[in-house]
């Protein structure tokens, strides 16, 4: 599932059989009389023989069914409809994954532990949605698969044929941010080239799905509303600068019309606010990776802390780091909120418990809690 709304589901379908596949979708409440939505989709070869339908004219907070004639069945819930006291929810929030780690020969080669204990706590503790902010597919680790659309299609297509997927997260509603291995490691500033060849493999199986950005049909960076609580969701690659260039007013992570975007809904939105960065806030990750993150681009990083700040605070949300580490970003001038981070990651990758890079040293970057 993709991004449903109280009105409005996007669904994901591949079948490399069928040109055409027409799914039906049906009221699951059984005392109301069923309601059919028919519609159809087109698959190509050039589009993995994945696609995206959006299903309108829904109810709102109403449970679903679907089933093609591809043999596709699933279901899915509907948002209520926007309140401003709205009920209480929940999301997960995670990123990168890669198949078959750790190693085990007499393991299934596409098994994803971390989708497995996913699976298993939301079956006890059901959620609403998961971001999934970045590292989906690793193309370039191992070793490369290769550099073409083929390559590309063929890592989601192998997350995706993964036996640890279950019921419960296919009918959970998945918003996805891309990140560098999605591209090739530390992909910055750049969408010719290699960017188109990548992004296309993302659109197909993930863009489509996601809410529609209101900054154009190709922008990846977006924001929607779910029961409240509004989010901005950035684009942390595309527009940034070399990470090697020097930090000032002339470097940026989200170059200059995404800022202005971000900069007008934090003043906008009088609610709460949450703001989705694929890479950490915090500049308390050290070493060489730093430059990655929001510590190599302090500067715009710092303005926009301020505008947070003076406009009623924010969450931040981000992975990336393999490791997690909630962060405080205190209002410090008289009137402002605080800003608070989670960072949390991975889903299903390796890490490093003896050689860390995590700690607190300006009074700008309080950490309440971190772990390996």
């Amino acid at each position: 599932m993709g991004y449903v709304d109280h009105s409005t589901a996007h669904i994901v379908l591949t079948a490399p059989i069928s040109d055409y596949v027409q799914i039906t979708v049906t009221s699951a409440t059984d005392d109301e009389a069923e309601t059919q939505i028919l519609k159809s989709v087109f698959l190509s070869e050039d589009a993995d023989y994945v696609g995206t339908v959006l299903i309108e004219g829904l109810k709102p907070d109403s449970p679903y069914r679907y089933s093609t004639n591809a043999s596709h069945a699933g279901s899915f819930q509907t948002q209520s409809r926007p309140v401003s006291d709205s009920k209480r929810w929940s999301l997960v929030s995670s990123s990168c994954i890669k198949p078959f780690y750790p190693y085990n020969p007499l393991d299934h080669g596409l098994r994803v532990k971390g989708l497995g204990h996913l699976s298993n706590y939301i079956s006890e503790s059901p959620v609403d949605m998961v971001l999934f902010l970045g590292d989906f597919i690793y193309i370039d680790l191992p070793i490369p698969l290769g550099w073409d659309a083929d390559a590309y299609s063929a890592a989601y297509r192998q997350v995706y044929a993964s036996p640890s997927w279950s019921s419960q997260l296919l009918a959970t509603p998945w918003i996805h941010v891309y990140d560098d291995h999605e591209i090739i490691n530390d992909w910055a500033g750049n969408d010719a080239g290699l960017y188109k060849t990548a992004m296309q493999p993302f659109w197909n199986y993930h863009g489509n799905a996601n809410p529609p950005s209101e900054y154009g049909t190709d922008k990846t960076y977006y924001t929607f509303p779910y029961q409240g609580v509004a989010f901005f969701v950035l684009d942390t690659r595309r527009y940034r600068s070399d990470n090697a260039m020097a930090d000032g007013p002339e470097k940026t992570m989200l170059g200059a019309a995404q800022l202005a975007a971000l900069k007008e809904w934090l003043k906008s939105e009088s609610g709460w606010k949450v703001v989705v960065s694929s890479v950490p806030f915090t500049r308390n990750w050290r070493g060489p990776d730093s430059a990655d993150s929001w510590a190599g681009c302090l500067w715009e990083r710092d303005l926009i802390l301020d505008t947070m700040k003076q406009n009623g605070g924010a969450v931040v949300l981000s992975g990336d780091r393999h490791e997690h580490a909630t962060t405080m970003f205190p209002a410090k001038a008289q009137g402002n909120k605080p800003v608070i981070e989670f960072s949390t990651s991975p889903l299903n990758q390796f890490y490093e418990p003896f050689d860390r890079f995590h700690k607190e040293i300006e009074e700008t970057d309080v950490s309440i809690y971190s772990q390996p």
